[in-house]
């Protein structure tokens, strides 16, 4: 295992996005990229969501606001009747 994959396994905001997007059935791929990871969300209909989250939590609140906005993103872009819309 790579030592993204290990640095995952110890991110909060990460731990916190996976548990809810497998509890809601939704497929999803993390990345890398510069300084932040990011997960892929495949959602229905062939759409994706893109989302970026922290490396190191800022404080407490970190990944439960990661938790939030992903709800929110995911809720705006099944809303959104553009396939190639970004959210």
């Amino acid at each position: 295992m790579g030592k993204f994959h290990k640095a995952l396994r110890r991110n909060e905001s990460f731990l916190k996005l996976s548990d809810y997007l497998n509890e809601h059935g939704y497929r999803f791929e993390p990345f890398h990229a510069g300084k932040h990871p990011y997960v892929v969300v495949h959602l229905e209909g062939g759409r994706s969501v893109k989302f970026f989250f922290p490396s190191s939590a800022g404080d407490r609140r970190s990944a439960d606001n990661c938790v939030s906005q992903i709800k929110r993103v995911i809720r705006d872009r099944l809303a959104s009747n553009d396939n190639h819309a970004r959210v």
